[in-house]
């Protein structure tokens, strides 16, 4: 073959090729703490969110998405992978329970060491990945112990926690962010800045969203040129107003210890309070407002660089707040989520169709046009074809796990099965009344499992099963009537379908060496009635 010809084939393959490369859209991912759609204006909300409220009437909301978990961790866990946190690999889960063994996923999933994440997978394909904020899914770090085992400064030390100003506590949270970045680094992304390992607590117990967004705009303007992908977790809106109310006079606590001056990002924050008063709403809503103007300073940079109609960006929470450490859908699995991608969404557009957390990180690798490595699980799906028709349907129904429990969702029905370890079972049987509602919550302890039961005598019931059309807070448990037994044993299917694809026993559905029949839990459920007032 001619070789000017063969070198002008090679200059147009590679012309194309970058051509195609630079058509791949930048990803923003916003993931929220906490937060219902009661909660911003664009669901209807009494708050005051213009910016949320515009990236709705540029995007598409949805108003039917879920987590596949109701607690931080399992559900971070799976918008870091696109897996259902009972499928993580992670060291200590695995040890703590075995993939022959019934699962219990909570608090206790995270990154795996063999960097089968968004960040890493992205980062393969070209793609600059960074992460800022809340993580929540690293090794444990809880003890003195935990922090010395990886040369950390122990931030769970009293003398530590009293004192913020004394420059020894500062450096030692500065040193220990640094290494938070590096573990990220090390899971395959490419960026790392300004990490809260967890909750924010401490001697800097203090939501600083201008900390975080700083870095966030950093990125953004160091990688303009894309394409890049932004993992960014707020820490906002965790704890509610008791939690972020006292975090407005504190400007210089930040998840890497005192700060020199405030990160000037955003409007100053009395400003912002003064703009709720303004319009007539209730001061425990500031802090919605106060996360919404980070949401701004993002789409304003991304405006001023002209990048806005080549980015796609998500919005979503990572679970609700009277429902959290339930499967139920109220304020519980039912979040948030709005997706805006110039040219590609219409403005304005709504999905009701069923989407969930899992869903995400797949539609990046989709948009991406990453190559997924072998080995790699995804157990959600694209939500690419809903984002050019909002009434495609990608599920017909959704799964979800938390603790003991696993749950069943369609258009309609509701299915929650608490099903309890052989190991669980032992305990329970030995449990004095007053410790066996602790053993019987299937996730969160007595405490939240005693909120659940003030408002769903039925929460710890071994069959639940809801009509959502009729009953949409899940008041009246079906389960036991004769009349809804074909749609009970249609949605016992579905689940045992997705139980058996996990590979784990789980009761009469996977039975197992671990498996434990309903039966033997009932006497204990009766027991736990003489608790009530």
């Amino acid at each position: 073959m001619n070789p000017i010809k063969v070198f002008s084939t090679l200059l147009i393959i590679t012309a194309v090729t970058q051509a195609a490369s630079a058509k791949r859209p930048n990803i923003i991912f916003f993931i929220n703490d906490d937060q219902v759609k009661e909660e911003m204006g664009c669901y209807g909300g009494k708050v005051l969110t213009p910016n949320l409220d515009r990236l709705a009437r540029e995007g598409m909301r949805f108003d039917n998405a879920h987590t596949v978990s109701t607690v931080c961790t399992p559900s971070r866990y799976s918008m870091f992978t696109g897996r259902y946190p009972g499928n993580s690999s992670f060291k200590s889960y695995l040890a703590a329970y075995p993939k022959d063994r019934h699962g219990v996923p909570g608090f206790n999933v995270g990154l795996e060491d063999d960097n089968m994440n968004v960040g890493n997978v992205l980062r393969q394909a070209g793609y600059v990945t960074g992460h800022v904020g809340k993580l929540h899914v690293g090794v444990h770090l809880k003890t003195a112990q935990e922090y010395a085992h990886h040369g950390l400064y122990d931030v769970s030390k009293q003398s530590g926690l009293l004192e913020p100003d004394n420059p020894n506590v500062i450096a030692g949270w500065q040193r220990n962010e640094k290494w938070y970045r590096q573990w990220i680094m090390d899971r395959g992304f490419s960026w790392a800045k300004h990490v809260y390992w967890g909750n924010v607590q401490g001697a800097y117990p203090h939501h600083n969203p201008e900390w975080t967004l700083e870095a966030a705009l950093e990125f953004i303007e160091q990688n303009r040129d894309g394409p890049f992908y932004l993992h960014y977790a707020t820490t906002m809106m965790h704890g509610g107003p008791h939690g972020w109310s006292r975090s407005l006079e504190k400007p210089l606590s930040s998840g890497a210890g005192k700060l020199e001056s405030r990160p000037n990002v955003i409007p100053p924050r009395d400003e912002l309070c003064r703009r709720v008063d303004e319009a007539g709403l209730e001061e425990n809503t500031y802090g919605f407002t106060w996360m919404d103007a980070t949401v701004g300073a993002m789409l304003n940079k991304l405006d001023q660089l002209k990048i806005a109609d080549n980015t796609l960006f998500v919005f979503v929470t990572d679970h609700g707040t009277e429902g959290k450490f339930s499967l139920h859908d109220h304020n519980g699995t039912a979040i948030p989520c709005i997706i805006r991608w110039p040219g590609v969404v219409k403005a304005g557009s709504v999905c009701s169709n069923l989407m969930q957390n899992t869903d995400l990180v797949p539609t990046f690798f989709d948009v991406a046009g990453a190559t997924i490595p072998q080995g790699y699980r995804v157990d959600g799906k694209s939500v690419q074809p809903m984002l050019t028709d909002p009434k495609a349907e990608i599920h017909d129904h959704l799964y979800f796990e938390l603790g003991y429990a696993r749950g069943i969702r369609t258009d309609q029905w509701k299915y929650i099965a608490i099903r309890y370890s052989a190991d669980r079972l032992d305990q329970i049987e030995n449990a004095s009344l007053r410790k066996l509602p602790d053993l019987l919550a299937y996730q969160g302890g007595s405490k939240n499992a005693s909120n659940h039961l003030q408002r769903r005598p039925h929460y710890l019931q071994p069959n639940q099963l809801y009509n959502l059309n009729d009953d949409p807070l899940e008041q009246n448990n079906l389960a036991g009537m004769p009349e809804h037994q074909a749609q009970l044993r249609t949605m016992q299917r579905l689940l045992t379908e997705k139980l058996k694809a996990q590979g784990r026993p789980f009761g009469e559905f996977v039975p197992g060496a671990d498996s434990v029949p309903v039966e033997k839990i009932m006497p204990h459920l009766k027991k736990l009635e003489q608790l009530r007032p």
